[in-house]
């Protein structure tokens, strides 16, 4: 099972970065092969945030604009999709207490436990260092050819 981070997804949707069309590629064969995909809640809530900043977009998205492509990827793409659930509790914690992490890193752990969980193997991030230790068959840098 494979997923993405949210910048992919951002990357995917904006035509004027350099990184645009080697996300799109991804982003095109997530929906080419949705059921070989899931997302995870926390990516569309963070693609959401994403889309309305005027910081990572030059033209940011409506509320309503926004809120329309994450309900197409959750709802209508046909690609599978996961929350965090309370039973990956225990196993969070036992990743707090054996490392102190930044503060910023609690949501990254938070989405592979989540992603782990869930059986995704591939994920596809550019940040592949900061997902180096929880496990994944496989980490996919597609902006800068890293695996």
């Amino acid at each position: 099972m494979n997923s993405l981070n949210t910048n992919i997804l951002i990357y995917a949707v904006n035509s004027g970065c350099e990184e645009h069309d080697r996300a799109k590629r991804i982003y095109e064969s997530m929906l080419n092969e949705p059921i070989q995909w899931l997302l995870s809640d926390q990516v569309l809530f963070e693609f959401y945030r994403g889309l309305r900043n005027s910081k990572i977009l030059e033209r940011p998205l409506s509320h309503r604009q926004a809120l329309e492509q994450i309900e197409f990827l959750r709802e209508d793409s046909g690609v599978q999709h996961c929350a965090y659930e309370t039973v990956f509790w225990t196993n969070l914690m036992k990743g707090f207490q054996s490392a102190q992490p930044k503060s910023y890193y609690i949501f990254d752990h938070v989405l592979a436990t989540t992603l782990l969980g869930h059986g995704v193997t591939t994920f596809y991030t550019r940040n592949t260092k900061d997902f180096d230790a929880f496990g994944f068959r496989s980490l996919v840098n597609p902006i800068d050819g890293e695996q």
